[in-house]
């Protein structure tokens, strides 16, 4: 009877694992439709790095942009995405600079986090406008 019941719970730990496959698969299929707006990490080389005198992030501040409701084949659509992407980047270096000592956020020569924030997200934004471009095209 045991090896009856251990049969039973392999059976039922192999269909949970289908459905797991299953599901996690139809996730994957679904096509992404946010970009990741990230500050720049804010590093430290100092005496107080890591040993060897690694660096060590100090911080680093990411947002999710949503573009699900916008329809990226269209210059509207496009447009919008974009100044989310100016204002999440602009929350994000904001929320970076705050939590920081003072001093520490720029250092010299670094460009300014709103612009390499942008400019990262952008990346992503205009693969998903040329994606949404060929899917319109079709």
């Amino acid at each position: 009877m045991s090896m009856h019941i251990g049969r039973i719970r392999a059976i039922a730990l192999g269909v949970a694992a289908a459905a797991v496959t299953v599901a996690c698969g139809a996730y994957a299929a679904e096509p992404l439709t946010e970009v990741i707006v990230e500050a720049p990490k804010i590093t430290h080389t100092g005496a107080k790095a890591a040993p060897l005198g690694a660096a060590v992030d100090l911080a680093a501040i990411r947002y999710r942009v949503s573009y699900g409701d916008l329809n990226l084949a269209t210059p509207a659509g496009a447009k919008a995405l974009e100044e989310r992407i100016n204002e999440a980047a602009k929350r994000a270096c904001k929320q970076l600079e705050d939590s920081l000592p003072p001093n520490s956020f720029a250092a010299q020569g670094d460009p300014p986090c709103v612009k390499t924030a942008v400019d990262g997200a952008m990346k992503q934004a205009r693969e998903a406008v040329a994606g949404a471009g060929q899917k319109a095209a079709r």
